[in-house]
Parts: structure tokens; C-alpha cells; sequence
């Protein structure tokens, strides 16, 4: 069976020895799309703890820590399994901390945490395993136009030399989706059709 690596949930960037930075992903697309995949793919699901947990035995299934952590995986997995497919749907942090090695102490009347972009793992794939079939999400912002979320998705599928880019709106993920290709866009009314979309044309590649 082709192998297919999908990650799923959100990063952990930690601050100091118990906090980190996050946001709020659950995994479940992830996950919905790793047990869709599973009857025609070797699947492994990269997640975090909450996915990982949600998945149980129903996928072979990997946890995450931070950004970096996950690229450091999803490199491990891709020099390993080449040739197959990448479904990297997590909510990566676009930022990090110079983290602590001790709790930061509380009762502070204020407190100023510095951060720094942190790395574009996407933009890495393709060194890593030339001839993945990539598939890369994009959350646009709730104030974006179906039209602006095409365009920025567009640009990402260049950028990154994506197979597939799927495209949503947060706070509005239950309709206007799109999924772009080189080769043109497919808008869907329903995020359910989106995703079995996606799952056909990434069982089309198999």
C-alpha cells in the first residue's frame, strides 16, 4: 500500500517549563481524513496529544510536541517512506518563544514574552521527498472573501509546490471551502463535500 503521512491537531510552542503557546485545533479533520484514507493507504496519523487520544487503534498513530518537533517528525517520516502522501493539515505555530527551562514565576503584575517567527515546515517538504504527493491547508481569516481565500491559497500551492491546497475560512469551516490545483480551483457550499473531494482525488493519485 502506498504510505500516507497525515498530520493533524495543533503545535505546543512552550514559554517556560509548564506553559506553552497554542491554538485552538482539535485534530479532527486530521483524523477524519486519516480513517478515510486507511482502506487504501498505509496511514500514519503525526498528531498531537488530543488527536492521538481521539484516534485510539482505529490508525497507527504518532504525538507531536512543537513546531519544531513536528518538522523533525514529518522529516523522519517522508526520508523514510518516500514516494507517498502528505496530508499536513495541523494548525502549526507561526511563532515561538525562547523558552525557559524553569516555570516563570506567577503573581508578576506584568509579564513580556518576545517571540519569533518560527519555521514554515511546509516550505521544506519538498527537500525532504521530492515526489510526496502533497496535500496543504490553508485557514484563511473570517473577513476574507471567497475570492481572497482562492488567491491566497493559490500562491501557497506555487510557493510550496503543492498537489493540493484546501482552503477554509475560520469561523466559517462548515461551507465555502475550496480546493486549488496548478491545474484549477473546485469551490464547494458543504465542507463535508470538500473533504470527500479531497479524499477522491487523493485515492485518484493511488
Amino acid at each position: 500500500m502506498i504510505p500516507a503521512l497525515v498530520t493533524a491537531g495543533a503545535t505546543r510552542n512552550p514559554v517556560d517549563a509548564i506553559r506553552y503557546l497554542s491554538a485552538g485545533a482539535t485534530g479532527s479533520t486530521g483524523l477524519a481524513l486519516a480513517r478515510a484514507l486507511a482502506s487504501t493507504h498505509d496511514v500514519v496519523l503525526l498528531g498531537s496529544a488530543e488527536a492521538c487520544l481521539r484516534a485510539g487503534s482505529s490508525v497507527a498513530s504518532e504525538e507531536f510536541g512543537s513546531t519544531r518537533d513536528l518538522m523533525a517528525r514529518m522529516q523522519a517520516h517522508l526520508r523514510s517512506r518516500p514516494g507517498g502522501v502528505l496530508v499536513h493539515s495541523a494548525a502549526v505555530g507561526d511563532y515561538e518563544a525562547e523558552a525557559l527551562a524553569t516555570k516563570i514565576p506567577s503573581g508578576q503584575p506584568e509579564l513580556v514574552i518576545r517571540l519569533r517567527p518560527g519555521p514554515k515546515i511546509v516550505d521544506h517538504v519538498r527537500t525532504w521527498d521530492p515526489g510526496v504527493f502533497l496535500v496543504s491547508f490553508k485557514a484563511g481569516s473570517p473577513e476574507w472573501s471567497d475570492d481572497k481565500l482562492v488567491e491566497v491559497a493559490t500562491a501557497q500551492c506555487a510557493r510550496t509546490r503543492s498537489d493540493l491546497v484546501f482552503a477554509n475560512r475560520l469561523g466559517d469551516l462548515d461551507r465555502s471551502c475550496a480546493i486549488v490545483a496548478a491545474s484549477g480551483v473546485e469551490r464547494f457550499a458543504s465542507r463535508d463535500r470538500a473533504l470527500s473531494r479531497l479524499v477522491e482525488r487523493i485515492r485518484l493519485r493511488a
